[in-house]
């Protein structure tokens, strides 16, 4: 169970996320200046396919300004390989909300309390959703729209993503301080990883050989070689709330801090961190696109999505996009 004392940090460290957290900078930079570089915009941008959460409008929207009607307090948001069936999470209404690619609601599916992430399977036949307030990862049929089981997995799961084998799953799980993994083909618990304190979000390098762990109350990190589930490296970042992600191409992996106004560049060799790129006031959700060429920046505090080139690390477009964009999803980069 969660302490008290656990329990006041999570909720203060909330409390600094929504304001004062965020005329701060972080404690640590890396000895790289940090990139505020803007260049004009390139057409080939406006052809990615990108969805977000829109926070302060209870809705999803995507980069061509389209806005879906969904439910309050709209958090996380997952796409299928082929972009054509969106997933998102209603956090104050415990519903997962399901659309098509145009928009149109297919199916509004009752969940556990307070859901957080939610992954497709690579199949696409199913989906995951962490349960922050149940204790559960739910499982979600994709061909009935049905929870078809709630898997216990300790207190306060927040963010799920899938081996690339398909075989596992790793979820963040902030209460206890570790991630659980979950084997697919039986949708059971088989074990655990000690990680940090409040681990946050995730993410697995295309290989399968890494797995890369948020922890906002150390504002890290966590490098687990998955041949052992043992920790080799922790790198130092801005504040949390952290997003992640490694894209499928390349040689950065990139982390945001909702609590600064940056973005961490970490190298994926050496694993340092060798640049920070300014973004505005509270960068959380990113997502870069199936080429890795550009990285998609939800920018909650400013209403953009700040468009990144990955190569130079130059910010090469800023869209308003409506109130408050949280998590970002984009097909191909899962």
């Amino acid at each position: 169970m969660i302490s008290i004392d656990k329990a006041a940090i999570f909720w203060s460290i909330g409390i600094v996320v929504i304001g004062v957290a965020f005329a701060s900078y972080s404690m640590y930079s890396p000895t790289q200046s940090i990139s505020t570089d803007y260049q004009a915009v390139s057409p080939k941008i406006l052809h990615d396919d990108v969805f977000f959460t829109l926070q302060g409008q209870n809705s999803v929207g995507n980069i061509d300004g389209d806005i879906f009607n969904a439910g309050e307090k709209m958090t996380y948001v997952s796409i299928s390989k082929d972009g054509k069936l969106i997933l998102a999470t209603s956090s104050a209404s415990d519903t997962v909300f399901a659309f098509d690619k145009q928009g149109n609601t297919l199916s509004e599916i009752s969940v556990g309390k307070t859901p957080k992430g939610v992954k497709i399977h690579p199949t696409e036949n199913i989906a995951f959703v962490a349960n922050e307030n149940s204790d559960t990862v739910g499982i979600i049929d994709l061909n009935t729209w049905k929870l078809i089981k709630e898997i216990s997995v300790g207190k306060m799961p927040h963010n799920i993503v899938f081996h690339p084998n398909g075989i596992t799953a790793y979820v963040t799980i902030q209460g206890g301080d570790e991630i659980v993994i979950i084997d697919v083909s039986s949708l059971t618990k088989t074990d655990s990883i000690p990680v940090g304190t409040l681990p946050h979000n995730l993410d697995v390098t295309p290989d399968g050989k890494h797995l890369f762990v948020t922890n906002i109350g150390t504002n890290d990190v966590a490098v687990i070689d998955l041949t052992d589930n043992k920790i080799i490296k922790r790198i130092p970042v801005s504040l949390g709330h952290h997003g992640i992600d490694i894209p499928p191409f390349g040689d950065k992996i990139f982390v945001s801090g909702i609590g600064d106004d940056k973005i961490n560049v970490i190298d994926a060799s050496s694993l340092e961190l060798i640049s920070q790129i300014q973004v505005g006031k509270g960068p959380h959700g990113l997502r870069s696109n199936p080429q890795s060429d550009n990285l998609f920046v939800g920018v909650s505090q400013n209403n953009e999505i700040v468009v990144i080139d990955i190569d130079s690390l130059r910010i090469v477009d800023r869209l308003s996009v409506g109130e408050t964009p949280f998590w970002l999803a984009v097909p191909g980069n899962p």
